[in-house]
């Protein structure tokens, strides 16, 4: 995958945050070298590596039960929010 210039501005515009030229430049040579390296990844071979599905417990049954001891503070927390409704954070679409 080619990251241009374009595909920059285009992030950039969607995570509404002003970029220089020299950014611009910048970011999509390294986004372009973090693909590459993903890309390489990609052609790890690992047929012999058995999955680690999150499911299974691998004989883990000790783990603790994840309970919320802390918590009911919604007002509170929604204060710091610029907008709420309903007891949720709104926030602006972002997708096309």
């Amino acid at each position: 995958m080619s990251i241009d210039n374009n595909l920059v501005k285009k992030i950039a515009n969607l995570a509404r945050i002003e970029l220089s030229e020299d950014d611009i430049k910048m970011f999509s040579k390294q986004i372009g070298e973090i693909i590459g390296l993903m890309n390489q990844l990609n052609e790890v071979d690992i047929a012999d590596i058995p999955s680690l599905d999150a499911d299974s417990s691998n004989g883990h049954s000790n783990r603790t039960e994840d309970i919320v001891k802390d918590g009911n503070y919604i007002e509170l927390i929604l204060q710091n929010a610029p907008e709420s409704k309903e007891g949720f954070f709104t926030v602006k679409k972002v997708i096309e």
